[in-house]
């Protein structure tokens, strides 16, 4: 499902503390009762990094998602976004990456390196202001 991006919010992304803040933005935008599930949404950047689309990919659990390479990659193959970041949030609070975080991380980036796009991040959010990069971790 193709997602807006907040009224108040610029296109251009310059690190991932802009893709946290507007990912939240739009987690909050949920109500109370669905915020206890996981999303999982892809963010497709241009090569100015601008965003081209924010797609949410899959609703979980409350601490579990499922997802395929095919489902985070195909936006970006179709819109030809050669640059993308995954975000997800926790909503128990918690921003420790779980060991299928991580292995989801590696399965998209040697998915991503194939197809000739660069993974730039995959970041767990919550609904206070703090956020994870597992990719700088």
């Amino acid at each position: 499902m193709n997602v807006r991006l907040p009224k108040d919010e610029n296109i251009h992304i310059a690190n991932t503390k802009d893709i946290a803040r507007i990912m939240r933005k739009i987690l909050l935008r949920q109500n109370r009762l669905h915020r206890k599930k996981e999303y999982l949404w892809a963010i497709g950047l241009s090569s100015a990094n601008n965003i081209e689309y924010i797609e949410l990919l899959t609703i979980g659990t409350l601490n579990k998602n499922n997802v395929k390479p095919i489902d985070v990659f195909n936006f970006a193959v179709a819109k030809k976004c050669e640059k993308i970041i995954i975000c997800h949030n926790h909503p128990s609070g918690d921003l420790t990456p779980s060991k299928n975080d991580i292995a989801m991380t590696q399965l998209l980036t040697a998915g991503a390196t194939v197809l000739g796009i660069q993974l730039l991040d995959h970041i767990i959010i919550s609904e206070n202001k703090e956020y994870t990069s597992i990719k700088n971790t």
